[in-house]
């Protein structure tokens, strides 16, 4: 068996590296500084290097979170669709026979979904705060169903959660939120901040989870899939409230936490659902949140100093 990853050099990346590594499982994983992949060259020459793969994981994409889908919708559609397509079409042309397994988001959700299973994906339009990233990632679930329709390939659609982790992008304009309220918390710890404010009443529901368990669940799906768009994920929402709590212990803050109803929040409800992951696969994922908090709270502590201004972007 051997793994070729895209997007490699990214948060889920490196963490399904180290999985792979530990794993003894043979893979070549690589970011956008080797070949990016806007441009056909690249993905040519990638592939075609590595065609002795038997699976392919495509991870790769221009995304962050926070405002940065709002302000950037012109170049999140451009170069996504570039990615996505000639990943697509490298994998046709040099690998056809390898499983290909994409990463998708739940973005790509109708806003309007009540329940996020994964016959509504295509139901109704995306939240307009993502509405550009949402659609590339739709596209992306589109191109496999083609690929797989007409040459008779074996591509596959996963739907994360957010996740959080030692070394992730805790930047508050480019983090998930659990990152994003990690990196607001250990700020205010080492400034004396008075108090910490949270967008929103706190009631507003997210998919959380660790991005250990998640490589670790990915990788034991993905000898199961069959041409297939699952979600992989805990199924279990958690309010912001709840995981801004858990933060604040985890850091050791004692100062006032205020939750302001008047600021932007996104989508009130956000979670995608299980069942088929659960009745079909058997996979049930870890859905405390304490322990990995805790963790990568510790970890960013530690490292404050040396990554509080690392940006994801330079013009984020």
């Amino acid at each position: 068996m051997k793994v070729l990853v895209t997007g490699g050099t990214g948060f889920v990346g490196k963490y399904l590296q180290q999985e792979l590594t530990a794993r003894g499982i043979a893979h070549f994983a690589f970011g956008s500084r080797q070949f990016d992949l806007t441009r056909w060259e690249n993905a040519e020459k990638v592939f075609s290097a590595h065609r002795d793969a038997t699976l392919i994981i495509h991870l790769a994409s221009y995304q962050a979170a926070g405002e940065f889908p709002a302000k950037h919708t012109a170049e999140q559609f451009y170069r996504n669709n570039l990615i996505h397509n000639h990943t697509l079409e490298a994998w046709r042309k040099f690998i056809p026979a390898a499983k290909f397994i994409a990463l998708g988001a739940s973005c790509a959700y109708p806003s309007s979904a009540q329940a996020m299973t994964e016959d509504k994906i295509f139901d109704g339009a995306i939240h307009g705060s993502v509405y550009s990233y949402g659609a590339t990632k739709r596209m992306l679930y589109t191109g496999i169903l083609a690929y797989n329709d007409q040459f008779k390939l074996n591509g596959n659609y996963l739907i994360p959660p957010a996740m959080y982790g030692e070394d992730d992008d805790f930047n508050e304009a480019t983090a998930h939120v659990p990152s994003a309220l990690i990196g607001r918390f250990v700020k205010a710890v080492n400034t004396d901040a008075p108090e910490v404010e949270i967008w929103g009443d706190g009631t507003q529901v997210r998919d959380l989870a660790d991005v250990k368990d998640f490589v670790t669940n990915l990788l034991e799906l993905a000898p199961k899939l069959e041409r297939d768009m699952v979600n992989l994920a805990p199924g279990r929402g958690k309010t912001i409230r709840e995981l801004a709590l858990t933060v604040c212990e985890a850091a050791g803050y004692q100062g006032k936490v205020v939750f302001n109803a008047s600021r932007y929040t996104g989508a009130k409800e956000k979670f995608v659902d299980a069942t088929k992951l659960r009745e079909k696969y058997g996979i049930v994922m870890n859905h405390e949140l304490a322990p990995g908090i805790r963790r990568t709270v510790a970890w960013y502590a530690k490292n404050y100093d040396a990554v509080k201004d690392r940006r994801k972007f330079a013009d984020a």
